[in-house]
């Protein structure tokens, strides 16, 4: 390729589903970096409403609904509405067993918080898929992760509802459920603690999820 130094090749790009990792063969990853969804509500999809419409990729809510957000790592309560029913099942299902006592406290909280609310934002539901898909990623990571190999997690905590959710933390236990032999966090930068008008005042974090296969 013109203009490339010599001995250089260009990189392959796969894309695909996190929580399935096709197309990569296992043990072929000796490090991943990577910064997944935080469970905070943000809408990925609709931050990439003014491109997909420029580019006529989606012309309205339904094209994200059906053409995106189905699509995602399930962080938002605009992607679990219609599994609200099932999130009972989620909290008990094998995938995250390893936290499946402290998931169901913080779930049970958040539904219960939900009622004194006037958005009756679905939380609980929110958080239970977020973690059974993010134990999918965990297991796939394993497979296509080398003996010795480090995956780096840029990741956040959470308090929706002012009920605390610590990711790192069971992050970090999903990846040893998952097969992986040690997790430590590094902490960068404190969140939540600057400005006065926030909707609550659980003090965050946010850092480096350091993971050894």
């Amino acid at each position: 390729m013109k203009g490339w130094p010599r001995g250089a090749q260009a990189g392959t790009l796969l894309q695909g589903d996190a929580r399935e990792i096709n197309g990569i063969p296992d043990g072929w990853a000796t490090l991943v970096i990577t910064s997944p969804p935080y469970p905070n509500n943000f809408d990925y999809a609709d931050a990439t409403r003014l491109e997909m419409t420029f580019f006529g990729e989606v012309t309205g809510w339904g094209g994200l609904q059906d053409g995106v957000r189905k699509h995602l790592v399930r962080s938002c309560t605009q992607h679990v509405s219609p599994i609200v029913n099932q999130t009972a099942q989620m909290v008990d299902s094998l995938e995250v067993a390893a936290i499946r006592d402290e998931l169901k406290v913080v779930c049970n909280r958040l539904e219960a918080e939900r009622a004194s609310h006037g958005g009756k934002k679905n939380y609980h539901t929110m958080i239970a898929a977020y973690f059974v898909d993010m134990a999918k990623v965990w297991r796939q990571l394993r497979r296509v992760t080398a003996t010795g190999g480090k995956i780096c997690f840029v990741i956040g905590d959470s308090a929706p509802y002012s009920v605390y959710v610590p990711v790192d933390k069971w992050m970090g236990e999903l990846a040893i459920a998952a097969g992986f032999r040690s997790s430590t966090f590094e902490k960068i930068r404190d969140r939540n603690v600057k400005w006065k008008n926030r909707k609550h005042r659980v003090p965050l974090h946010e850092g480096h999820l350091w993971v050894e296969a």
